[in-house]
């Protein structure tokens, strides 16, 4: 068994390749490519977003441990479908190992020649679009997209095979993998447990991947909604390994006769910028926050204006990211001479974020439910607008 340096130099080495773009060093493979999405969850938790299918995944509220794991091979597997196992230390309490399974091989779903989006009924309502931290919306805010005064768009005739293609792109896209969780597997580790240490990755149709994690489950996000001059504020903890912060906010209300409004807010300073809601590496981090579309790590606060709770009817939902670091490692090394081919057998990535989502205008539930772990009766959700059930509230 290599030692951890041995990894760290891998590691080393892409970093190099990936900062020096262009370079004349002519490469192979790799012929696997592995992934650990390392989330730390809290708040009002995923499974009332999500419905109680997946509430005892994430839990009802507090904060919650989320490992996703997929390898892709270059090549199909001799096995169908594919599978690969990932064997732990003894600290990340997920047992001796954890089964990576692919889809299980069968006909290629027929596609929908009859739909036509051209004949789809023209929607009613509005979309209320908000962007930056601000207490009073400034001047351009909100960007309204009024559906029933849109002029009649003419659907591009070609719209089901391109949403085909689409399709198959995905498909394409898993084609070779094996992912944990999965239907057979998914426990998800408990607080307490740590990822540190010596990882490896056997499978019947992937080289060996060994490698040694540094870095952790990131520590919770606790964000703090509240109401200051009609707008809503909104404070966290300041998690130490974070790079940086994005946050998002949704509600709406209904309009008698008029289908519904809905409203959405980002803390991004551009209306159009969506970045954030999933996963960034540190560089593009450090790109944003240049754009002030994420927020620097030193910040902590940051206010939804007072029009957009207005316009939500006072009740958002909202979630926050505060990305973390990123390891990346390869095998072999890189070669030191530049004109030596480098024949890259495999590479691994793992990224850390830590998640929280928050209620506004539920007083001290809107930070977290549940957390006390007594049963409560299941309230009936308040609709939003379209008749939307909106996530963790009750009427």
């Amino acid at each position: 068994m290599r030692s951890i340096s041995g990894y760290l130099s891998c590691a080393a080495a892409t970093a190099l390749l990936v900062t020096v773009p262009g370079s004349a060093q002519k490469t192979t493979g790799p012929k696997a490519q592995y992934s650990m999405d390392v989330s730390t969850m809290s708040g009002m938790g995923m499974g009332a977003m999500m419905g109680g299918g997946l509430g005892g995944m994430f839990g009802g509220g507090g904060d919650s441990y989320m490992l996703e794991l997929k390898l892709t091979s270059a090549t199909p597997s001799p096995q169908q479908p594919e599978k690969a196992d990932h064997f732990f230390q003894p600290s990340a309490k997920l047992g001796k190992s954890v089964p990576l399974i692919g889809d299980a091989p069968g006909k290629p779903s027929k596609p929908d020649r009859d739909y036509d989006p051209r004949g789809m009924e023209k929607p009613k309502g509005r979309l209320l679009m908000f962007w930056g931290c601000y207490t009073k919306a400034p001047k351009g805010q909100p960007f309204i997209i009024d559906f029933a005064k849109m002029p009649t768009a003419q659907m591009p005739a070609n719209m089901p095979a391109q949403m085909r293609g689409m399709q198959a792109a995905a498909m394409a896209r898993d084609a070779n993998a094996a992912w944990w969780p999965n239907g057979q597997s998914g426990k998800q580790p408990k607080s307490g447990s740590s990822l540190r240490g010596e990882h490896r990755v056997a499978s019947a149709y992937t080289p060996e991947i060994k490698f040694a994690v540094m870095n952790d489950y990131m520590a919770a996000l606790n964000v703090n909604p509240s109401e200051q001059l009609g707008a809503i504020l909104l404070k966290w903890s300041s998690v130490p390994t974070a790079t940086g912060y994005v946050a998002w906010a949704m509600g709406g209300m209904e309009r008698a006769g008029q289908g519904g409004d809905l409203v959405m807010w980002t803390s991004a300073s551009s209306r159009d910028n969506g970045v954030g809601m999933d996963w960034l590496a540190p560089a593009e981090v450090q790109r944003q926050i240049a754009a002030k579309n994420v927020m620097p790590p030193t910040q902590t606060t940051c206010s939804i204006p007072a029009e957009a709770k207005a316009a939500a009817g006072g009740m958002m939902f909202g979630s926050m990211n505060a990305f973390g670091p990123e390891e990346n490692f390869s095998f072999p090394p890189k070669p030191a001479d530049p004109k030596a081919v480098w024949n890259i057998d495999w590479t691994a990535k793992v990224r850390f974020r830590s998640s929280a989502s928050f209620m506004t205008g539920m007083g001290a539930m809107g930070s977290a439910a549940g957390q006390d772990g007594a049963p409560a009766r299941k309230p009936k959700a308040c609709k939003g607008p379209l008749g939307i059930p909106i996530p963790g509230s009750s009427c």
